[in-house]
């Protein structure tokens, strides 16, 4: 990520995006985020495959996109963070919703029926 953004004016700046260390993906999440407030339009550097730019565009001509462009700049981060952890933790995620939604017990399906007071595994004794 670079914090180097090239102002047109209060209205218009570009940010480049480095693809190597932000995904298009946490980019386009991040962006998404700030349409509230100004207009994010993308286009690929064509001199260099890592470089993304991102143009925002205020939504009024009087407006400073400054503020906004810092936001995105933190959000690009969180973005990528999420993206990260998803995919590090989707396993986890995926088997917690599962036994969410089950029936029955999906990890030890033969403590089922254990009665909890009777302790089996000694959870309560003291280390």
């Amino acid at each position: 990520m670079s914090l180097i953004a090239w102002k047109l004016d209060d209205a218009h700046v570009a940010v480049p995006i480095d693809l190597t260390v932000c995904s298009s993906q946490a980019a386009l999440r991040a962006a998404y985020k700030m349409t509230d407030r100004v207009f994010v339009l993308f286009q690929r550097d064509e001199g260099d495959p890592n470089k993304l730019w991102a143009f925002f565009v205020a939504r009024s001509a009087n407006a400073d996109v400054k503020p906004v462009v810092m936001e995105f700049e933190n959000e690009l981060i969180d973005q990528q963070l999420r993206l990260q952890l998803e995919s590090q933790f989707h396993d986890v995620r995926t088997m917690i919703v599962a036994q969410a939604f089950a029936e029955g017990n999906l990890l030890a399906p033969d403590d089922e029926n254990v009665d909890y007071r009777k302790d089996p595994q000694n959870a309560s004794r003291r280390r």
